[in-house]
């Protein structure tokens, strides 16, 4: 028999960040000519000033090397609000190696790239910094632990203090899982870390982009339920933990395809850019228009830290549970799960619960749900004016049956 469940997780949220909104994306559109070509385009990143667009190119004979030797770093200027025709006339960058621009610093005068061999085995990542229309000769980030293996991509926030990767390693879930590598005070960078099975699955996970907030991040999937081949999704940060993820959320049928979607990156709440497949053999770049939809929580709401909820409620308390299949009955566990987390609460007045139910439409279930949680909250001593409830429906395969039970302030 086959078992769907229902996940409900609880999150405590006090006051002074913003809880991520949530996106819609409209008016998606292939690039140009002068960007795309019959070639493969993929990891698209924009300059912070939003003139050029890098990205890499692959199985394309102007590359260093021919059409053969490995994939370079493009970029193409925006003029007038229209692109011109791509470059690769980087400097060192290029070469006859495999060469994907992966992180650029805040003023876009440092390029972090890839420069991977079949040949050699990687250590670590380069970085070049732009000196007028020069660029200075790359130089080494050395990253632990990575050099035995193959197929790795990589991500470098803006302020160098943390990378992702994509790659397979001995405690990998599927062909590819994601992990991240964090920079220590002396300046020396972690062995990376799996993110875990909430992000990681059987299946593969690549190309992972981290929001300028440093609360979201963006992966494509083939191991999460999707629309068809690779699909976008994203996570959010919890606890502002590196190790700590909330359940992946596809973004939807406007930007995933059935075909493969990837190297998704995001910029500010106007502007996106991804890879897809989805009209040519090989993959080419698009753009799509964002619009910040309406927060779940109200205006400056956060998620409490690891520590505040290893205080508040306890270090090893796993908070999530699951609703079977069309049922609405809480298990005795789930009982005392809830028991147990209204009684830490119970003199902390300020926090309230904000119970979200992610559905396809309305229904009795979905209804009675509710109720249960609201009547055991109740009956565990929990006003039901500190209770409040919202419904969203009309969405997504991947979200629904989602239950979040949520603390606010």
């Amino acid at each position: 028999m086959v078992k769907t469940s229902v996940l409900c997780c609880f999150l405590l949220c006090c006051s002074s960040l913003v809880f991520a909104q949530l996106l819609e994306f409209h008016d998606v559109t292939r690039l140009p000519g002068t960007v795309n070509t019959s070639a493969e385009e993929g990891m698209p990143l924009l300059s912070p000033d939003g003139k050029k667009l890098y990205f890499s190119r692959a199985l394309y004979e102007n590359n260093e090397g021919g059409e053969y030797a490995g994939q370079d770093v493009w970029v193409s200027e925006r003029v007038n609000g229209s692109w011109k025709k791509a470059t690769n006339a980087l400097g060192s960058v290029n070469n006859r190696n495999n060469n994907v621009t992966i992180g650029m610093s805040r003023d876009g005068n440092t390029l972090y790239f890839v420069d991977a061999s079949p040949f050699h085995k990687m250590n670590g990542i380069y970085f070049s910094k732009r000196t007028g229309n020069s660029w200075s000769r790359p130089q080494l980030i050395y990253i632990p632990g990575i050099d035995n293996f193959d197929f790795i991509g990589f991500y470098v926030s803006p302020d160098l203090d943390v990378i992702f990767l994509s790659m397979k390693a001995p405690d990998s879930r599927g062909s590819e899982d994601l992990y991240f590598s964090v920079k220590d005070i002396a300046g020396a960078w972690s062995k990376p870390r799996n993110l875990g099975a909430t992000v990681n699955t059987s299946g593969y996970e690549i190309s992972p982009f981290l929001s300028a907030d440093k609360k979201r991040l963006y992966f494509a999937s083939n191991g999460h339920k999707g629309m068809g081949d690779a699909d976008i999704f994203y996570s959010e940060r919890l606890y502002d933990s590196w190790e700590t993820w909330s359940v992946p959320v596809n973004l939807g049928s406007s930007v995933n395809s059935k075909k493969f979607d990837a190297y998704f990156s995001i910029y500010g709440d106007s502007i996106a850019y991804f890879s897809s497949n989805r009209e040519s053999q090989y993959a080419d770049l698009y753009q799509a228009k964002v619009h910040q939809g309406k927060s779940i929580l109200a205006q400056g709401q956060r998620y409490v830290t690891a520590d505040e909820w290893n205080s508040i409620v306890g270090k090893n308390v796993n908070a999530d549970f699951v609703f079977p299949h069309k049922s609405s009955l809480l298990t005795a566990a789930q009982k005392e799960l809830i028991f147990y987390i209204v009684n830490k609460l119970m003199l902390q007045k300020d926090l309230r619960f904000h119970l979200v139910v992610k559905e396809e439409e309305d229904s009795v279930v979905s209804r009675e749900r509710l109720k249960v949680i609201n009547e055991y909250l109740r009956r565990s001593g929990i006003d039901p004016s500190r209770v409040n409830e919202e419904q969203v429906f009309d969405i997504e395969k991947t979200q629904r049956g989602v239950i979040e039970v949520r603390l606010y302030q």
